[in-house]
């Protein structure tokens, strides 16, 4: 009878055991991806002081959590702090697997606002080798080209855009159409 009931307990062990549970990194992933998730509800509400700090408390639940840097990126981007941006975006780059095309193209964006436009152009081609169909990229193409005058490549991204079905308001064609005419 002893042995029977060590037996049972040993099996229930052995089950117990064969049943997955979440690492610790699961777990710090989990607590920070909800730290992150709770920022973009304030920064959606337009809280940015509690968006910024919940994406850094998410940088320091774990360090290794690329969305809270592309987070943090946007926070600083609001901030106009384009130097911690970029910053941001970077490492949210050095740590995303897969890897986070917006990433590359927010920093990007950042990149070309700070007036770095070859370095911008060069990670918004790292973007288009990564995703090529990915219409908000091409806006983003269409406005650098358009920004450097060459009215035909700008054009050429935002009728791929618009073949993407990216929405795109008749005014900012309009502003377009002004800024930068098709040659």
């Amino acid at each position: 009878m002893y042995n029977q009931r060590l037996f049972i307990i040993m099996a229930l062990f052995g089950i117990l055991l064969l049943i997955p549970q979440p690492s610790r990194a699961e777990d710090v992933s989990f607590y920070a991806k909800q730290e992150v998730e709770k920022g973009w509800e304030a920064f959606n509400e337009g809280n940015l002081a509690a968006a910024v700090k919940s994406f850094q408390q998410a940088t320091v639940i774990d360090p290794k959590y690329a969305p809270a840097y592309y987070a943090m990126g946007h926070g600083s981007l609001a901030q106009n702090r384009l130097s911690d941006a970029i910053a941001n975006f970077k490492k949210a780059i050095e740590l995303a697997d897969p890897p986070m095309v917006e990433a590359y193209i927010n920093l990007g964006f950042a990149l070309t606002l700070s007036g770095r436009d070859k370095e911008g152009l060069e990670v918004y081609n790292q973007a288009l080798a990564i995703d090529p169909m990915n219409k908000e990229l091409h806006l983003n193409l269409a406005d650098y080209y358009c920004s450097q005058m060459n009215g035909k490549k700008a054009w050429e991204h935002i009728r791929f855009a618009q073949k993407m079905k990216a929405e795109i308001s008749e005014e900012q064609l309009d502003e377009m159409r002004s800024l930068c005419p098709e040659e």
